[in-house]
Parts: structure tokens; C-alpha cells; sequence
């Protein structure tokens, strides 16, 4: 069965949106990589999962999609990241920071903002810790100081690593925001905590995304690879989405017995995916689920739970045969905190 959360899960009958909405004030560990006190005790387990995987060659291609957002609620997962600022291995490692060859960076330019994370370092070495992201509390040249304690994943200090900026509401959103309907359109954020923050579109580089109507204070959230919110729009627009290709899983974090909004990091808009292929059934078994929602009225499409060997099922028997849409993601309810590595939806040439 599906654990209760509040706000509650909506059924067939009702809609995930604002009326679930409560403003709440923003800080650091509301983002959602952002948990000092559990976000790795959580990783150990995902560590344990012994997942097989194999490094492969890939280059990096960016571009764009198009994402066709409806009137009403759409889940909308970021298809790209950010360009990277620094690939390469660390020379050393400890519980909270992360070394690499000297002169490697920038001094500060990782720097956490007054609010949110501005950058993030991804673990991209083949092995149980692919995938994993931290958020970047600042940097010399060749030390960058994570927002939490990695010791539970035994780094050796050789690992190879990615640090990119994070995709933000308003870089993914700029080019669009002349689509918008300012005053009106917003942007929905369920928090690993349980709390649920709006951001409406101002109109102007003033107001930016705001959930007050007076500050720009949803400009800068993040939107980690392999998560994302609702995009409330009043009419159907088409948005264009600009970015890197990431060709690889990423591991997501999820709140017990909360909506968390995930999905494949895939650029390839107008297509679908295998849910069996998007890692979401190594889920506990009968107790975590995942739920695709129509987009609009955003009504419950259809429910899933993990079979526990791989594949999702709608009848706690035979594996379903369902995809996902590209791009939109699925709310997914684990009954504890957990980590889940989702799979990229495509493959990159070497």
C-alpha cells in the first residue's frame, strides 16, 4: 500500500496543484541536495544496491528540445545540464571535501549563494558511486568543501569527478519566459522535507519568479539532474529548453512519504523511454510507488510499484510494459528516505 503523506497524495478524482500549495521561507537545506544530516547515510544504501556498471566513452554534445506545455500542471524534469567547469580526478578525498590538481579552479567561483547552491560536484567514476551529487559550499584552487558529510562513500581520493552549475528555475525557464503569462504562471517545488513552495513568474528581471509577488527568490533554485517541479501555466505554450547533454545515471534523493518529482535526465522531447529502464524498479518492493499523472488537470494516469527485481508493475505480479514520456517525469512516494540512481533515457555515440 502507499504510505499517507501530507499533503496527500491526490487520487483519480483530484489534481496535483496549488491547492496543495503553502508558502514556506527558503533556505539552504531546503534544496533538495542539500541535507546535511542525512543525505549520505541515505547513499550508503544506494552504494550497497551493487549495481554493474560500465564506464563508457562519450562526448558531449549540447543543443536543445522543445517541451509542449498544456494549460494547467505539467511535470517537467530538465532534459540538460549546465557545461561543466572541471572533469578530472581527485587527488585526495576526506568526510567533507573533495582535492584536485593544484590550480585546477577558480578560488570562490564554486561559491554557495546567500540562499541556494550554485554549483554541484557529480561523482562520474563507473562503480557504485556513479551518479552521486553534492552541492558545493565553496572552493579554493584545488579544494572544494561539500554542503554534507561523504563519508559513508569510502572515496578512495582517485575518483573522477564533474562540477557544474546547476540548472536554476530562471536559466531554464529565460528563453521562454516571453511565452509566460507574468502574475500567473509558477513553478511548484515539493521539498524533501514535505514542504511545497511556489514561485510565480513576475514578468519583469525585477520580480523574476517569486513567492511573495515582491522578491525575485525563485530565480536562483536549483533543479538538480533527475529531479524537477510543476510548471502551472494558464495556456498552452511551447517552451524551447537549452543545455549539455549528460549521458549518464544520476542518483536522487527522495523524502519518506512525500511527493518527490523525478524523471530521466533525456533531451529527446516527443519521445518515450521503458519504465522498467529508468532504475525505478529497484524500489522496495509493494511498499514505494510511482505514479504518471496526465498533464493539465494533472489527474492520475496510472500507479506502479517495484516487483524488486528490476521492473515496475500496475498488479503486484507481471511487469509492466508501460513508457514514459521524455522530459516529464513521475511522482514517486518511498515509504523511507532513500536513494534511487535513475538511468539516463538515451545512449551517446563514443
Amino acid at each position: 500500500m502507499c504510505p499517507a503523506i501530507s499533503p496527500p497524495l491526490p487520487s483519480s478524482s483530484t489534481s496535483l496543484d496549488t491547492k496543495y500549495l503553502k508558502p514556506i521561507p527558503n533556505s539552504k537545506n531546503q534544496t533538495t541536495t542539500v541535507m546535511k544530516t542525512t543525505l549520505y547515510s541515505l547513499l550508503a544504501a544506494a552504494a550497497a544496491c551493487g549495481m554493474a556498471l560500465g564506464q563508457t566513452a562519450y562526448t558531449t554534445p549540447v543543443g536543445y528540445y522543445d517541451f509542449a506545455a498544456v494549460a494547467g500542471g505539467n511535470l517537467l524534469v530538465p532534459g540538460l545540464v549546465k557545461p561543466a567547469v572541471f572533469a578530472g580526478p581527485l587527488t585526495a578525498a576526506s568526510s567533507t571535501t573533495m582535492t584536485v590538481a593544484a590550480s585546477s579552479l577558480t578560488p570562490s567561483a564554486l561559491n554557495e549563494g546567500a540562499v541556494f547552491a550554485t554549483h554541484y560536484v557529480e561523482i562520474t567514476q563507473a562503480g557504485a558511486n556513479q551518479g552521486v551529487v553534492i552541492d558545493i559550499e565553496s572552493n579554493t584552487a584545488s579544494v572544494i568543501t561539500l554542503a554534507s558529510d561523504i563519508s559513508a562513500l569510502s572515496l578512495a581520493g582517485t575518483e573522477t569527478i564533474t562540477v557544474r552549475p546547476h540548472v536554476t528555475l530562471k536559466s531554464l525557464l529565460l528563453a521562454a519566459e516571453v511565452n509566460l503569462a507574468p502574475f500567473t504562471d509558477s513553478a511548484t517545488f515539493y521539498l524533501l522535507n514535505g514542504d511545497v513552495v511556489s514561485y510565480t513568474y513576475g514578468g519583469d528581471s525585477a520580480t523574476g519568479w517569486s513567492s511573495d509577488f515582491s522578491t525575485a527568490d525563485g530565480n536562483d533554485r536549483p533543479v538538480p539532474p533527475g529531479t524537477g517541479f510543476i510548471l502551472n501555466v494558464a495556456a498552452d505554450v511551447d517552451l524551447t529548453l537549452t543545455g549539455e547533454v549528460k549521458a549518464s545515471p544520476t542518483v536522487v534523493q527522495l523524502g519518506a512519504g512525500v511527493v518527490n518529482i523525478s524523471g530521466p535526465v533525456n533531451p529527446l522531447a516527443g519521445g518515450t523511454m521503458s519504465l522498467n529502464a529508468t532504475g525505478w524498479g529497484l524500489l522496495t518492493p509493494f511498499d514505494d510507488s510511482v505514479t504518471v499523472y496526465t498533464a493539465g488537470p494533472l489527474i492520475t494516469n496510472v500507479s506502479y510499484s517495484s516487483l524488486g527485481d528490476g521492473n515496475l508493475s500496475t498488479d503486484f505480479f507481471s511487469a509492466t510494459t508501460d513508457t514514459i514520456n521524455n522530459t516529464t517525469g513521475a511522482v514517486v512516494i518511498p515509504a523511507v528516505s532513500k536513494s534511487i540512481r535513475v538511468n539516463q533515457g538515451f545512449t551517446v555515440a563514443p
